[in-house]
């Protein structure tokens, strides 16, 4: 067993002992093209067994907005 895979599945247990009903993943790509530099962890994600849901997105709310700011400067500028 992978040591990515062990700890999602500990992860899946408490969620599911806990009470939650819903452990997301998060983002996927829109195909399983095999020259996709995500195939990998799109292919971990699939084999879980879950499903593929859209979300109407997300946002930020920064707690340090100079901080926030400044780091998403450095990643414009990285090229993301």
């Amino acid at each position: 067993v992978r040591g990515s895979n062990a700890c999602q599945w500990a992860m899946i247990r408490d969620s599911l002992a806990a009470g939650c009903d819903v452990y997301d993943l998060r983002g996927i790509t829109p195909t399983l093209d095999a020259d996709d530099p995500h195939v990998g962890l799109v292919q971990f994600k699939v084999g879980t067994g879950g499903q593929a849901m859209r979300y109407i997105g997300e946002w930020d709310l920064p707690l340090r907005p100079m901080v926030y700011r400044a780091f998403d400067l450095y990643m414009r500028r990285r090229g993301r």
